[in-house]
């Protein structure tokens, strides 16, 4: 039983070409086939999705037998013009939840409209979380000063609304860890998302005086992502979370593919062999996470 954390099912459907109702249903008669194989019942509950069970040859020949459907995703919508269509898939579809922000590559379109929608779609009742907001150093190194500041005007935003707080924080640990600590993030609830950094930019994150969760995604089983394992093992068991960040990084064996909420069992399995844990427990201790971070 898990929850993608974080992923961008509009983005997946423009990577892809796959409406979000037949990857929906693709994933569900991939956990029935799986159900019916291990005749497991308990540890892949899925949602009741209307539509064909049916697989999409476009897409695959066969079952994935580590592909499985989520029991639920938590959508981010953190590019200005992609705010409305976040709402809408909150509200078509009752197992996906929203977070609302705006991500650092958008510094320069931002407007002040933009700002304000964010407030507004805080209060809606299926957004579950602020974000993502940050920084990102890799693409945007030359807006430094512009990203910090949007940074810490959405933190502020993310702090009022009294919600979690999602962060992309991406070769940027300075400026990073100066907001964080000077902003008032006593008993707020952290999902620092998709974390690809140093085992000693995690442990400065685990300091906060924050309740803080640590995202890892198919990213934690590249070859070449041996510090990104290095920082899970540091990651105490009750603070992981899985996600996908869909469409991007898909994990080993389907890098360079789009990616989809699906993926996650590859994720766990890897996260589960660093831990030293059963795959159950991964999943059983990830599913609590999730409820303390974002109450679902």
């Amino acid at each position: 039983m898990f929850i993608d954390s974080h992923c961008h099912l509009d983005a997946y459907e423009e990577y892809s070409g796959e409406m979000l109702d037949v990857l929906f249903a693709r994933l569900q008669a991939a956990t029935d086939a799986a159900r019916t194989a291990q005749n497991d019942t308990a540890t892949y509950p899925i949602p009741d999705l209307s539509g064909p069970k049916t697989w999409s040859s476009s897409k695959s020949n066969a079952p994935d037998p580590n592909i499985r459907m989520p029991e639920a995703f938590i959508h981010v919508a953190c590019d200005p013009k992609d705010l409305s269509r976040g709402v809408e898939l909150i509200e078509k579809y009752p197992f996906v939840y929203g977070a609302f922000g705006i991500h650092p590559e958008y510094v320069d379109v931002t407007t002040p409209e933009d700002e304000n929608r964010v407030v507004e779609l805080l209060r809606h009742p299926k957004c579950v979380a602020c974000g993502e907001i940050g920084l990102d150093y890799h693409y945007g190194a030359d807006k430094k000063a512009e990203q910090c500041k949007l940074f810490e005007r959405q933190l502020a935003i993310g702090i009022d609304s009294g919600k979690p707080l999602v962060f992309h924080l991406r070769e940027a640990d300075d400026d990073a860890l100066r907001i964080l600590r000077s902003a008032n993030l006593h008993n707020r609830n952290i999902h620092v998302h998709c974390f690809t950094g140093s085992p000693e930019f995690v442990e400065e994150l685990l300091n906060l005086d924050a309740n803080v969760f640590i995202g890892f995604t198919g990213i934690v089983t590249f070859k070449s992502a041996q510090n990104v394992r290095d920082a899970a093992q540091l990651v105490p068991y009750n603070q992981l979370l899985l996600e996908t960040d869909t469409p991007y990084m898909a994990p080993v064996p389907h890098r360079g593919k789009t990616c989809h909420p699906g993926f996650i069992p590859y994720t766990a399995q890897m996260l589960a062999d660093i831990k030293k844990i059963p795959i159950d427990e991964l999943y059983r201790q990830c599913r609590e996470n999730t409820r303390k971070c974002y109450g679902i």
